[in-house]
């Protein structure tokens, strides 16, 4: 007895070793109470735009230079670095887990922190986590960078769903009546950008967020169903106001500019040369709400997500008066078909529709600043993704964008005819 109670106490306390595709190396205990990952990627693109040259840059249209504003805003072809990230995880006790995740940025930006956080487990229903993360609201934003399904998130769910915070969020999986799987979290940050962006919360204004999903039994394949709501504020105090991960947010002319981006980073609301649009300027809470949807029944996937934001515009009127609140909406549907195979070897073929307004809720439009105008996008895209296997993949995604007001579009890629178009080849390489 004493010689089995020796070799089971040796078992437990030795280490196991080894590599799962797609998610890295590990190193762990045989009783796992203790585990130990080391993964990462490198993701590159080829960005492809119009040249300067295919541009027919009108001067100057109702004293606004949009030749001077289509120069500034064109962005080239070019390969680019997207992401490059080095992730090390792992498993204390059990019931204690961290994530840290840095950033590999190139120049002067060296390193910055993209994701750090731990948690504490108590049960299922019942898991806190505080740190630094994104996987408080929306679907596609709680997707990793590495798993998403198209080059770059939605226009609409980099806009208006919070990006990387610094908080703290109690979430939980149960079942109710003990067939309906379903997850909830609830959660305060700081609501100013990540620990780089804003050290300590700068403005002293708190970002609460919520979510709930649930995934009902189906006949066939699998469909979650979540909701969710965000409430932040864009006020600057002290000099210092909110920050978007995405610079959606910036602080101008002593107030908060909300100017939403394509996936290529374009500002979609202007970028100010010339006399032109720069965003809109924004000055109080916002209250978001949204919705998403994902069933997965193979070889389809279809996917969508809608958000509606109001957003207060304090003091932005004549003589300092207050204007009707700033309406954000829009959302996207995707469609997706298995040619052949799985992630683990496969190819995939996407489309996603898109759509962004942001306007007053009045029926004429009351702007802040001179040029500042209503905004409306449509875009499309479609893309294919070879999944090598679990670690590689190729991407290729065309892009078409369909903006309104006229003025917002020139200096995009090659736009001609009211659209604009663009392209994504990437490489990802996850170990």
């Amino acid at each position: 007895m004493e010689v089995e109670k020796k070799a089971a106490a040796a078992a437990a306390s030795s280490l196991l070793t080894g590599y799962e595709p797609g998610k890295g190396f590990f190193l762990k205990s045989a009783d796992d109470q203790f585990q130990l990952n080391l993964s990462g990627y490198v993701q590159t693109w080829m960005q492809v735009e119009g040249s300067k040259s295919d541009e027919d840059f009108p001067g100057i249209v109702g004293g606004q230079d949009l030749t001077a504003a289509g120069n500034a805003r064109h962005d080239p072809s070019t390969f680019k670095l997207r992401r490059t990230r080095i992730i090390l995880s792992g498993t204390l006790y059990k019931d204690y887990n961290f994530w840290i995740e840095p950033e590999l940025v190139s120049g002067s930006q060296g390193t910055r922190l993209e994701a750090a956080w731990g948690s504490y487990t108590y049960a299922p229903w019942a898991k806190m986590t505080v740190g630094q993360f994104r996987h408080m609201y929306s679907l596609e934003m709680a997707t990793p960078s590495n798993d998403l399904d198209f080059a770059e998130r939605a226009v609409a769910v980099r806009a208006l769903a919070p990006d990387l915070q610094l908080g703290a969020m109690l979430s939980g999986n149960l079942k109710l009546a003990n067939v309906l799987p379903f997850y909830y979290g609830v959660g305060i940050f700081n609501g100013c950008g990540r620990v780089d962006q804003c050290a300590i919360d700068n403005d002293g204004n708190k970002e609460f967020t919520g979510r709930v999903a649930v995934s009902p039994p189906m006949p066939f394949g699998n469909l979650t169903i979540g909701l969710n709501a965000d409430h932040r504020t864009f006020r600057v105090v002290r000099g210092n106001g909110a920050t978007d991960v995405n610079s959606v947010n910036t602080v101008v002319g002593g107030f908060e500019t909300f100017n939403p981006v394509g996936p290529t980073n374009v500002k979609l609301a202007g970028n100010g040369v010339g006399g032109t649009q720069n965003g809109f300027r924004i000055n109080g809470d916002r209250v978001t709400g949204g919705a998403d949807l994902v069933f997965d029944f193979y070889p389809f996937i279809v996917k969508g997500e809608y958000h509606y934001a109001s957003q207060e515009r304090d003091g932005l009127g004549a003589g300092g008066s207050n204007l009707d609140h700033l309406i954000m909406q829009g959302g996207y549907g995707t469609i997706g078909y298995w040619l052949f195979g799985t992630k683990r070897n496969g190819l995939l073929a996407m489309g996603r529709y898109e759509h962004l307004r942001v306007d007053d809720n009045k029926g004429a439009f009351t702007p802040a600043v001179a040029n500042e105008q209503p905004l409306e996008m449509r875009s499309g895209t479609v893309g294919l993704t070879w999944y090598i296997n679990p670690s590689v993949w190729l991407r290729g995604n065309y892009i078409i964008t369909d903006l309104r007001q006229s003025e917002n579009i020139v200096g995009m890629s090659s736009s001609s005819g009211g659209n604009a178009h663009s392209g994504i080849a990437e490489l990802m390489v996850k170990f």
